[in-house]
């Protein structure tokens, strides 16, 4: 099942919760990288990310959407202080875990970051945006809050047209996955991979009323003086918001199994299938 390590994962201290990542990597036969940074007065555990890849582009490699582009798929792994961390984010690191072995076994390349610190400033991500380095990957997958819910929402900070993105959000891969585009989603390292200059698109799942709530904070934008009073309290009138920052349904009894596989199916379908072709419905 998708959801087997999860449990394991939802560890509220943090050691733990590294060492639980560690023996699932190994567990599930995952080669990994540590992107590491030292201990320090402002944060002393140091920072450790986790990084892999599939394999690179050979003459096996498919004529399907996933080899046109380098994607780098990222979840932070850590949690809210206190926090098990089900939904936030456990759910999405399970998923990743299970793309990797889909992409392997079909030859297609892909990379994967794990991103410790994402509670604390995006600590993880800032530390993979210092070291990249020119031939890393082109384009960003980031997955948070995937496991409540019953809808897959997108957004791509106005890039969902791109070359790299249209795979993801043209209308017959929404229609199929009953997925839909949204222009603003909570954050995370999005932020500072955008910030980075490297394209992301965020993958999430919202149960399906919270989408009023999310068409109307794209609606609001953010002013002078920043986030207003009213749209914190829009924020929190959300339901999936009882699942991230230690709310009190981010926990694994909250979490769906088969909202899981929904994300997993949709990433598989739209990396493995052909690149869409452009049409204009795709644009209005």
């Amino acid at each position: 099942m998708i959801s087997r390590n999860l449990r394991a994962l939802c560890v509220s201290d943090p050691d733990k919760r590294r060492e639980a990542l560690e023996e699932v990597l190994r567990r599930e036969e995952i080669p990994f990288i540590l992107q590491e940074d030292a201990p320090s007065e402002k944060v002393p555990r140091g920072i450790r990310n986790y990084l892999f890849h599939t394999c690179g582009k050979t003459e096996e490699t498919p004529d399907c959407a996933g080899a046109h582009t380098k994607y780098l798929f990222t979840a932070h792994y850590d949690a809210y202080p206190g926090s098990p961390g089900a939904n936030d984010n456990a759910a999405a690191v399970c998923i990743l875990t299970d793309l990797y072995h889909e992409l392997l076994g079909r030859h297609i390349p892909a990379w994967f970051a794990f991103f410790d610190g994402e509670e604390n400033g995006h600590l993880g991500s800032k530390l993979y945006c210092d070291c990249m380095e020119p031939e890393d990957p082109k384009a960003a997958v980031n997955l948070d809050l995937c496991g409540f819910g019953d809808t897959i929402v997108l957004n791509a900070g106005g890039a969902e047209l791109s070359r790299a993105f249209h795979p993801f959000c043209c209308r017959e891969s929404l229609r199929c996955c009953a997925a839909q585009k949204v222009k603003f989603l909570p954050e995370s390292d999005d932020v500072i991979l955008r910030k980075a200059h490297l394209p992301t698109l965020s993958v999430s799942v919202v149960p399906r009323w919270d989408l009023q709530y999310l068409k109307s904070l794209s609606a609001m934008g953010e002013g002078l003086l920043g986030r207003s009073p009213e749209f914190r309290m829009i924020v929190s009138s959300m339901e999936v918001c009882a699942t991230m920052h230690g709310g009190y349904r981010d926990n694994v009894e909250a979490v769906n199994p088969d909202n899981m596989q929904r994300v997993l199916d949709f990433l598989i379908r739209v990396l493995t299938g052909p690149v869409p072709a452009r049409s204009l419905r795709d644009f209005l």
